[in-house]
């Protein structure tokens, strides 16, 4: 198999030891002597050669990343990419497996009422800890490991992604003992177990800089990932390169069976696919339904689609100058707008011709569970109602140049995505074509992945304001369905930087409801809130779905024994396998 140029671009040296073998000694003819002469001593036994030990190949495993984390540590990235990078080395309490189901980390039990971990009233919440559990140094992860990472979330000195939802829904954490945390809530909150502690930070190694420093935020462990509490640790980071990991030798299952991951960083998804074909790379990730019949013809590649929740969304700018984001474009502020946008492109067709019909658009963003809208408006293609509703609105061609306009302004809208995803950029210029159709203009400005979904405290492009129409594929807190990007809580400001509502969103009914379901535990009354959150977005268009969005993986076959997660896609991470 060919592997080349990988070799090279990760410096994985592969020594073969030099094998000596030699024959006995020979015997040699001696003359017979002529006189009697002195006795020959016999020569001392010769020791047979022996081969030198012969060094064990080391098995490694490698992926392509065409998104190159911001972060290693979880407090300071949404990115998906990073949270892949951040499983292999930093587990929470507890991952979910491939069916969905806690597969228990820095917990030794999950939580329930009937084991008494859970309070009566659901206020309090107790979580034995795994006494085995260490970090790479050597050092016990304890309950103050979490406790400090509470408090690093919550201190306004660290400019963390979002302090959600610890500051909204979490009264205090304590470590009653070294393997007894207590949680305590200030109300019941039903989307408890997806999104509290699904990280962990290691505070003998942070609490010295941040006493230090007054701040985490330049912490070298952030992009180490050293110590680590995983099945691997973070061995060297060369940016734009690699990423490779090793075994941890104090992982608490014992040391995982691969030695190496190794992490390509490539420039986009042509190059991994290329990667993919010549065998350079064990995982592909992140793959378009387009990429399937392509790779369909490769004898040495599985195709893994795996339901994650994500859905590739298109998210308006609603900010207004009582936001601290820049504004959007003043036309989105209007829902008959919001409408003719969704009539006037053709996402069935979008999906059939760039995604060979293999997907769908999406009606919410909980399509495919019980908590999606059963009877949302689907806003099929219909460029002559996009025309009626654009006229409604006033916006129409006052100069005859194919753009409408309204009190001087053109309606112009500014179409960002992520640079080097090409059916991102693909979709761009077919919606491009659909809106001018209809009299609207688009500007493309697309992002590196590197800073596009850096906070607003880091000056990121979506949550400073700088597009009107931004798409990406998104989750909720899957398997959970809780969304907090719809609070008008979560909006960013100069006082309060971190925050998920990147849109300047508020609306009042959608957020009591989804202020709501948070809290509410029963699963029926849970399922019904979802339907009036999905009823609320779709009326008023907050949201469109362009497709529904498995994640597709490929999996070369000297690969065994993975299980990919639509949660936490590297669960299992420590028992996999190579056959070569």
């Amino acid at each position: 198999m060919k592997r080349t140029w990988l070799y090279t671009l990760l410096a994985t040296l592969l020594v073969a030891a030099l094998v000596l073998s030699a024959c006995g000694p020979q015997e040699t003819p001696v003359p017979e002597p002529t006189e009697p002469t002195e006795p020959i001593d016999e020569p001392e036994p010769v020791e047979e050669p022996t081969e030198e030990p012969v060094e064990e190949t080391k098995k490694f495993v490698t992926m392509t990343f065409f998104q190159e984390p911001d972060s290693l540590n979880t407090a300071y990235s949404g990115m998906w990419y990073a949270s892949l990078a951040i499983d292999l080395f930093n587990p929470g309490l507890w991952y979910w497996d491939d069916n969905l189901e806690p597969s228990l980390e820095m917990a030794a039990e999950f939580p329930t009422k009937d084991n008494g971990l859970i309070s009566e009233d659901g206020l309090t919440i107790r979580v034995p800890l795994n006494q085995d559990a260490k970090w790479s140094d050597g050092e016990a992860v304890t309950a103050d490991d979490f406790v400090f990472t509470y408090e690093m979330i919550l201190d306004p000195a660290n400019t963390v992604q979002s302090t959600w939802p610890y500051a909204a829904y979490v009264a205090s954490v304590e470590a009653e003992d070294d393997h007894t945390l207590v949680i305590n809530f200030t109300e019941p909150f039903a989307p408890w177990a997806t999104s509290i502690f699904q990280y962990v930070m290691p505070e003998h190694a942070l609490r010295p800089v941040y006493e230090s420093a007054g701040s985490i935020d330049e912490a070298d462990w952030n992009r180490s990932g050293d110590p680590a509490n995983g099945p691997y640790v973070v061995r060297e980071w060369a940016a734009a390169s690699h990423i490779i990991y090793e075994a941890n030798d104090h992982y608490w299952r014992g040391r995982p069976i691969v030695d190496e991951v190794h992490i390509l960083i490539v420039p986009d998804d042509q190059s991994q696919m290329a990667a993919i074909k010549t065998g350079d790379t064990d995982i592909g990730i992140f793959l378009s339904y387009a990429d399937i019949p392509e790779i369909e013809q490769l004898d040495d590649v599985v195709v893994d689609t795996v339901l994650s929740g994500y859905n590739e969304s298109w998210f308006f700018n609603l900010n207004t100058d009582e936001t601290a984001a820049d504004n959007g474009h003043p036309a989105l502020q209007d829902v008959r707008v919001r409408k003719a946008i969704a009539y006037a492109v053709d996402f069935d067709a979008v999906c059939e011709e760039l995604l060979y019909g293999g997907t769908y658009p999406p009606l919410t963003k909980w399509e495919g569970t019980p908590y999606s809208y059963p009877d949302a408006d689907p806003y099929k293609y219909d460029p002559d109602r996009a025309r009626e509703l654009l006229d409604e609105a006033g916006w129409v061609d006052s100069d005859g140049d194919g753009i409408r306009d309204k009190d001087g302004v053109d309606l112009i809208l500014t179409y960002v995505t992520t640079q080097g995803r090409e059916v991102r950029e693909q979709t761009q210029v077919v919606a491009m074509q659909y809106l001018a159709d209809v009299g609207i203009g688009i500007e493309i400005q697309n992002g590196s992945y590197d800073v596009f979904w850096n906070s607003y405290g880091e000056g990121g492009p979506i949550a400073t304001g700088q597009f009107d129409i931004a798409q990406w594929s998104d989750s909720s807190d899957f398997p959970d369905p809780n969304e907090d990007q719809w609070l008008c809580a979560e909006i960013p400001s100069e006082e309060s930087p971190d925050g998920n509502n990147w849109y300047g969103l508020c609306d009042e009914e959608l957020d009591a409801l989804v202020q709501a379901q948070a809290t509410e535990v029963d699963s029926d009354r849970r399922i019904e809130l979802f339907h009036e959150i999905g009823r609320v977005i779709n009326e008023q268009v907050y949201w469109l779905g362009v497709w529904h969005d498995n994640d597709i993986w490929t999996l070369n076959t000297r690969l065994q024994n993975v299980r990919i997660s639509g949660a936490d896609p590297f669960w299992n991470c420590w028992e996999w396998t190579v056959t070569d």
